[in-house]
């Protein structure tokens, strides 16, 4: 690096991202160790997601947004599972040396940090090919609520959070005008800062049978709970709030809102959970005995082209 090294670097970085918030989270040591020491008092919930220029963010993304980004999408499956999230690791590779990149991209790191009131427990620094962020988050949760995929039962309400397809036309709108980057737009917002409610989570996990964050597509992703849980599934097209056109509300994915199963007699707690945190949640279909996905709109059987989005796709 052209004015500093590898190692002075990540010790700037990482001694100011949320160590204020190391007791709450149980940090006993943080960063500038081999590793960081934590102690658990309840189950712990780990997870890994990587975010890939030109794949998962456009590469012409100012890093600030790219860390925030990167950072949410893999929180998003804490919320999911229904945890507390405690914790973040993050690993970046970047092209070349440039500070200025990296030190708006630990700006993205400390919004988020201070947002969620989430320390940045460590990371790593690596120049490759491609740029990419690999980001490891904890969270902590007891395991009688913990939320998987694999609960939903026949005869169980859908559900989805929030309006599908604002992220596509999100990333539509940066990929034409990348240099002017207008937060204020619920469409570019909603792709660089996808809504994380952690509270809604941890209040439906009591009662709710399966869940899983639309990332890949509504239909997609419902897919997967649906094979998890070995049941079918019968949606209603027109009770899902939607943005543009149908096929890529349903199909594209990016959203990360919530779409989970809960029988009929917790309908009324759903629906109280969203008005206490200020969530928009829709009942949109039922768990079927039958192992089919139907998308149904005015009545009527619909298909699609795809599912959802497919990583190992050409």
């Amino acid at each position: 690096m052209k004015d500093t090294d590898e190692f002075s670097f990540l010790k700037e970085t990482f001694k100011s991202l949320g160590n204020q918030y190391f007791d709450s989270s149980g940090i006993i040591v943080g960063p500038g160790d081999d590793a960081g020491l934590v102690k658990n008092t309840q189950e712990t919930i780990y997870s890994v997601d990587t975010s890939v220029a030109g794949v998962h963010f456009p590469e012409n993304l100012p890093s600030e947004y790219i860390a925030y980004r990167s950072v949410s999408t893999a929180a998003s499956d804490i919320v999911a599972c229904g945890g507390i999230l405690k914790w973040i690791l993050v690993a970046l590779t970047v092209e070349n040396s440039d500070l200025v990149w990296m030190r708006n991209f630990v700006k993205g790191l400390k919004k988020f940090s201070d947002d969620y009131a989430c320390p940045v427990l460590g990371g790593d620094l690596s120049k490759g090919k491609q740029q990419n962020v690999a980001v490891t988050v904890c969270g902590a949760i007891d395991q009688e609520n913990f939320m998987s995929r694999d609960g939903a039962k026949t005869g169980d309400q859908v559900f989805v959070t929030g309006t599908l397809g604002l992220a596509k036309q999100g990333l539509t709108i940066l990929k034409s005008n990348p240099k002017e980057i207008d937060l204020s737009s619920k469409n570019v917002s909603k792709f660089i800062k996808p809504s994380l409610n952690f509270k809604f989570g941890q209040a439906i996990s009591s009662y709710a049978t399966s869940c899983i964050d639309v990332s890949d597509g509504f239909i997609s992703d419902l897919g997967h709970i649906c094979q998890a849980s070995r049941v079918g599934a019968s949606i209603d097209a027109d009770l899902i709030p939607i943005y543009g056109e149908l096929e890529d509300a349903l199909t594209w994915g990016d959203d990360y809102e919530l779409c989970f199963t809960a029988p009929s007699k917790a309908q009324s707690d759903v629906f109280d959970a969203a008005k206490e945190y200020g969530v928009q949640v829709s009942q949109v279909g039922e768990i079927t005995e039958k192992l089919e996905l139907e998308i149904l709109q005015n009545s009527r059987l619909v298909s699609f082209s795809k599912s959802g989005y497919n990583h190992f796709d050409e």
